[in-house]
């Protein structure tokens, strides 16, 4: 089970799940979470809470409005605001929301070069979603 479906599984619950420093922390009642899940939370601790970080970073820059242009060769800036958008895109960056980024991240090298290129050509603003 990856961490992915591990957290989704814990929020079908109901429950809510969040990394605080080092350590996983769940709110849900009592005996919500069984047994063999929170085995599965512990065998996959580190990736869970790389998982998690992310996401908070994602919506604190959502929350922010900020969105990170890259150009070909993997340089990337920060765009605050419309016009540094359409500066960025002019000087041939793709524009990354938030959530992209968050999804850009966990991509192969070739299936970045492909997202890029796709987001290139149809003016840097094409939002994608990795299927998981």
């Amino acid at each position: 089970m990856s961490a992915h479906e591990i957290v989704n599984e814990i929020r079908n619950l109901g429950a809510r799940i969040q990394a605080r420093g080092d350590r996983i922390h769940i709110d849900a009642p009592k005996g919500t979470i069984r047994p063999e899940l929170k085995a599965k939370l512990s065998e996959n601790k580190a990736e869970i809470l790389k998982k998690l970080e992310l996401e908070a970073s994602m919506k604190r820059l959502e929350a922010t409005h900020i969105s990170i242009a890259v150009l070909d060769d993997g340089t990337m800036r920060v765009v605050r605001s419309d016009a540094e958008a359409c500066q960025a895109v002019a000087n041939r960056f793709a524009i990354y929301t938030p959530e992209d980024m968050y999804y850009y991240v966990q991509l192969e090298p070739h299936e970045r070069r492909a997202l890029h290129d796709f987001k290139k050509r149809f003016g840097g603003q094409t939002e994608w979603r990795k299927r998981e």
